[in-house]
C-alpha cells in the first residue's frame, strides 16, 4: 500500500454529514483505524473486541472504565485495552473524540 495522509478534521465533517458516532477510515490486513465521537452524556454502546485496541484521546473529558477500574480521560491520553476486556467511555461534559487502533 502507498503512503497515506489523512486529515482528521475532514473525517469529522464526513461524520457530521452521516450523523454517525464512529467511522473506520483505515483498514489494512492487520490494522484498522477509526474515530469514535460521543456527545456529552451520550451512551458508549461498544462491546468488547476480539483484538487489542489503542485509543488516542484528541478531545474530551470524563472517564473510561476498563474491566472494573475507572480512569480519567483528557486530551492527548494514550489508552491500551486488551482484547475481550469490557470497556466504555462515560461521564463526559464535553464531546469525547478519540482515534482508535485495532490489530489482529
Amino acid at each position: 500500500m502507498k503512503e497515506k495522509i489523512i486529515d482528521v478534521r475532514k473525517l469529522l465533517s464526513r461524520m457530521d454529514l452521516d450523523n454517525s458516532d464512529f467511522l473506520n477510515f483505515f483498514d489494512l490486513q492487520h490494522l484498522q483505524v477509526g474515530i469514535l465521537r460521543l456527545k456529552p452524556g451520550e451512551k458508549d454502546t461498544q462491546e468488547p473486541h476480539a483484538s487489542d485496541e489503542i485509543y488516542l484521546v484528541l478531545e474530551g473529558d470524563g472517564f473510561i472504565e476498563i474491566g472494573k477500574k475507572a480512569y480519567i480521560i483528557k486530551k492527548d491520553l494514550f489508552v491500551y485495552v486488551p482484547a475481550r476486556e469490557e470497556h466504555r467511555f462515560y461521564g463526559n461534559r464535553r464531546e469525547i473524540l478519540v482515534v482508535y487502533f485495532f490489530s489482529d
